[in-house]
């Protein structure tokens, strides 16, 4: 099983020509130093057999309308990528091409040339176009969620790089809450000439791994939500109610309401996942944190209960297609 890479787009070739590139350099190279920086991908047994792991199954590539369609909405014209530069791959080169088909057909090429290095023997590579709104957080996360629920059983690196606020953040927020990410990354140009690179152009300094900070709710920390939005409770009441929930009592199951209290309330107090008079004794309410996270856990959890595939999602969903080309 290969890595998923999914990543922002807009009118830059090198988004995603660029770390494919880097990876495909140190795939290829396996000295110890690349594969301690795959180390982390593939399965257990692949490891164990000295087996190359990092490879790259698919690209899920998160943009607009306008960049997958290949014309602008306003004045109805071609919507070209911007200039690039078609560089010596670990340089910055000059030479700037202005590209004569939209993003769609102008990437593909560089995608038939790069991805093979990578490509770990497969024959076709494929990619996912995920249509966003670069200006509905809301919607943009929905999107990402579904997808990235979707690929629950994959492994998934996240790039950071390209598309805009909106949907980095909407990617970088759907990694911490689903748990499903494996490795968000950012790529840097030394340069404004070197943004325009279409290869990577250092191998020092351009790959950037960004920890991905869990915000995964543990099932007591559901519990005490889902209890706290039926009504207030002190500690001893919400203690009382947990033991005694048909659901939620297995969950403290030997744990005295002194360790839920140091544990599991005085954390998400903290947080503000939960407010209260009293850190220590309550009574609780749920938090302002909780009511701002609310809504994208909801749409994780909707997406959980779909229970698709993320080729199923392209089959259901006009905002998402899927595309094979020829990796020989």
């Amino acid at each position: 099983m290969g890595v998923y890479h999914l990543m922002g787009l807009g009118l830059s070739l090198g988004t995603v020509t660029g770390p494919l590139s880097y990876l495909g350099y140190r795939y290829q190279r396996w000295d110890k130093e690349d594969q301690a920086f795959f180390s982390r991908s593939g399965e257990v047994k692949q490891r164990e057999a000295g087996e190359k792991v990092g490879d790259v199954q698919a690209l899920v590539l998160f943009t607009t309308q306008e960049v997958i369609v290949g014309r602008d909405e306003v004045t109805g014209k071609i919507l070209f990528p911007r200039p690039y530069v078609v560089n010596h791959r670990g340089r910055i080169s000059a030479g700037e091409i202005k590209s004569k088909a939209p993003m769609k057909e102008s990437l593909i090429p560089f995608l038939e040339k790069t991805w093979p290095e990578i490509a770990g023997g497969r024959r076709e590579g494929t990619i996912f176009w995920c249509e966003v709104d670069r200006r509905d957080i809301q919607k943009t996360f929905n999107r990402i969620a579904r997808v990235i629920v979707a690929l629950s059983r994959k492994e998934q690196w996240v790039n950071l790089t390209g598309g805009n606020n909106v949907t980095n953040f909407a990617l970088q927020l759907a990694s911490s809450l689903s748990g499903e990410v494996a490795r968000l990354y950012y790529v840097q140009a030394e340069n404004e000439q070197a943004e325009k690179c279409i290869f990577y152009t250092s191998e020092r300094g351009y790959w950037v791994d960004i920890p991905v900070m869990p915000l995964v709710l543990s099932r007591v920390n559901r519990a005490i939500l889902h209890l706290l939005g039926d009504s207030p409770a002190t500690l001893q009441e919400l203690y009382s109610r947990l033991c005694y929930h048909q659901e939620y009592g297995v969950l403290i199951l030997n744990i005295p309401s002194e360790a839920l209290l140091e544990n599991h309330v005085s954390p998400m107090w903290t947080q503000g996942l939960i407010s209260g008079t009293s850190e220590k004794t309550g009574p609780y309410t749920l938090g302002p944190q909780w009511e701002i996270i609310r809504p994208y856990e909801v749409t994780l959890e909707q997406a959980r209960q779909q229970g698709v595939t993320i080729e199923q999602l392209a089959r259901q969903e006009p905002w998402l297609s899927e595309q094979t080309i020829p990796l020989i």
